[in-house]
């Protein structure tokens, strides 16, 4: 029986023309790329077909031997870096979009959480620009340098490692500080230079407003965040709006332009007081005070309690007494200051002598008069002072005479008003009047009168005197 000799050779291509063909491999077909290789060999990958999915959809056969980890979790993607990823440099990477069925990732960096926030694994083998490869999201990478010479920096076991907010895809294990995002990427498991070991296991990490009892869409400058009862949730707010009033600076106190602190005493101390606040200095006498006194002090004399200043050569008396009053002892003419000041409020218009006014006339009263006159001619009542009449007081004595009302008018530099249209002689001996309420303005030197218009009256008074009195502020 004739033997015949031969050589099978299976199907093999690269990785680059397996994607492009993309050709369904037979039933039990093994085919090979030629350029991509189990990771820390020279082995190439291959993939066997069923008859039925394309290259590309058919995932390689998984790695064995001893380096090999069956709780790795892998994921085939596509690179989209515009760079060759080589599995020795074990770059990260996140996903930017989809393609071809395959998740589309490019370099990831921590410089913000756009570049970080969709970190997704780690280069576990060689994949071209623009191919299809593994990458691992969570497991142990072997067979590289973890010494973190490549980094640039020393590593250790156990160290963390962290996603570079330098290096596109690179890993530190440095945690970047706020505002760059500290995604931790693992651990290292064992340093070598030729087979260190690193464990995976990507946190992303969360914004603060990523936080589901958190709103703060819009934060501002030195805000905090406060809870909210009304909404169930966390707020940025400003510290005014939490406290409800503006803190004032601790800074601020006891400068100028600042506030003044209290003492022990919950009194603000003499420090920071003017010196004429507290400078009020007591002596036995005039005799007792400093031979040179300062502007900024009183000085008082418990002898007489007569109050001095400086005047910066001698003590002057402030308020002498050549402007206090008189004791009030005695009668009031002896006021004389006080006197004149009343007199200064008050204008008198009487009638000395008695008189019997008849029905429906006209009768002016003026300054201290015997009756009054039948004309306001030359009639002399000077306003001393300028201000507002407030009020009339009248009083009449007479001996008999009926209760019609009569009219009573004000009338200043001949211009006349009413003020009162109920003056009543009733038949009693004395008869007042209190009319209020009145605000007519006059000026000193003005010419006061008052003009009195009587009824027709079923008994005529007789033997009438006639007070007035103007009140003036």
């Amino acid at each position: 029986m004739s033997t015949l000799t031969a050589q099978i050779q299976l199907r093999r291509d690269t990785s680059a023309n397996w994607t492009t063909n993309n050709p369904i491999l037979l039933a039990g077909e093994v085919a090979f790329t030629s350029d991509v290789f189990y990771t820390g060999t020279d082995q190439q990958r291959f993939k066997i077909g069923d008859g039925v999915q394309t290259w590309l959809q058919l995932d390689y056969v998984p790695e064995g031997g001893a380096t090999a980890y069956p709780e790795n979790l892998f994921l085939t993607v596509v690179n989209k870096t515009t760079d060759n990823l080589l599995a020795s440099e074990y770059k990260v990477l996140k996903v930017i979009t989809a393609q071809g069925g395959r998740l589309a990732v490019d370099y990831a960096l921590a410089d913000s959480d756009a570049n970080s926030a969709d970190t997704i694994g780690v280069v576990y083998e060689n994949i071209n620009n623009n191919q299809e490869g593994r990458i691992i999201t969570i497991g142990e990478i072997t067979g590289i340098n973890t010494t973190g010479n490549l980094q640039g920096e020393t590593w250790a076991d156990g160290d963390p490692l962290f996603l570079s907010d330098t290096i596109d895809g690179g890993i530190t294990n440095v945690r970047p500080t706020a505002p760059n995002h500290g995604v931790r990427l693992g651990y290292v498991v064992n340093v070598n230079a030729n087979n260190g070991k690193i464990y995976i296991k990507i946190d992303n990490g969360y914004e603060l407003t990523e936080i589901h009892d958190v709103y703060a869409p819009s934060p501002n400058n030195n805000e905090g965040i406060f809870w909210s009862s009304g909404t169930t949730r966390y707020e940025n707010k400003s510290i005014i709006s939490v406290l409800g009033y503006t803190p004032e600076s601790s800074a601020n106190k006891g400068v100028a332009n600042g506030y003044a602190p209290l003492a022990s005493d919950a009194k603000v101390d003499a420090a920071y007081l003017p010196a004429y606040v507290d400078e009020v200095l007591e002596y036995a006498n005039l005799a007792a005070f400093p031979v040179t006194g300062a502007s900024d002090k009183i000085y008082i004399a418990l002898d007489t309690n007569k109050v001095y200043r400086w005047s910066g050569s001698v003590y002057i008396e402030v308020a002498a007494n050549s402007g206090v009053w008189g004791a009030i002892t005695g009668t009031i003419t002896n006021q004389t200051d006080l006197v004149n000041y009343v007199k200064g409020y008050t204008l008198a218009m009487n009638c000395t002598s008695a008189f019997a006014p008849a029905d429906n006339q006209t009768y002016f009263i003026g300054a201290l008069q015997t009756v009054p006159f039948a004309t306001d001619t030359n009639l002399q009542l000077i306003c001393p002072k300028s201000g507002t009449i407030k009020a009339v007081a009248f009083s009449s004595r007479q001996t008999f005479g009926s209760g019609e009302s009569s009219t009573l008018a004000l009338g200043i530099n001949g211009s006349y008003s009413n003020i009162s249209t109920s003056i009543l002689f009733n038949g009693n001996p004395v008869n007042n009047a209190l009319i209020t309420g009145l605000s007519r303005s006059v000026t000193a030197g003005d010419n006061i009168r008052l003009r009195w218009t009587t009824p027709a009256w079923v008994t005529n008074p007789a033997n009438v005197f006639i007070n007035c009195i103007l009140y003036i502020e």
